[in-house]
């Protein structure tokens, strides 16, 4: 069996305009399956304290778009779901997007290693418009951030 999952992206702005040090909290930011209508499936942004804990705003402050490609994922079962990207990560991406100029942040599905037949998020970064190339060209930096499966399982 195997899966078809989206390339997602979103604008760099979307993570500019979470708070962050030293004019707000670290953050977490749980990313939430979401169906826009039946042939668009996506994920949601929803921060967060760096504990996970909440009070959480009902309206996400990130929403991922379909970029151009697609990723087959192989496995039986699969489970794609809710991740998280962890505080320390969210500072980075943010960190890497002033650093390089980037306009856009990609979520690229994989297989994750730690969680068999789990689906990670893996980060890049681009000034290419995600929507029409499928493949972008990626700005090359120091750091990977990774989105995990959320809630953090144990096998």
């Amino acid at each position: 069996m195997a899966v078809t999952l989206d390339r997602l992206y979103t604008e760099a702005t979307s993570f500019n305009n979470l708070p962050s040090p030293p004019t707000g909290p670290k953050k977490r930011v749980f990313f939430v399956l979401t169906y826009i209508d039946p042939n668009i499936k996506t994920l949601s942004g929803y921060p967060t304290n760096p504990s996970g804990a909440g009070p959480f705003n009902p309206d996400p402050a990130i929403v991922l778009k379909k970029a151009a490609g697609s990723i087959i994922i192989p496995g039986d079962p699969i489970y794609a779901g809710d991740v998280v990207l962890d505080a320390g990560d969210v500072v980075e991406v943010k960190n890497i997007i002033a650093q390089t100029g980037a306009t856009y942040v990609l979520f690229d599905p994989s297989p994750s290693s730690e969680y068999p037949n789990h689906v990670k998020y893996t980060i890049g970064y681009t000034k290419g418009d995600p929507s029409v190339n499928a493949n972008p060209a990626l700005i090359p930096t120091a750091g990977t951030a990774t989105l995990n499966p959320s809630p953090p399982k144990s096998l």
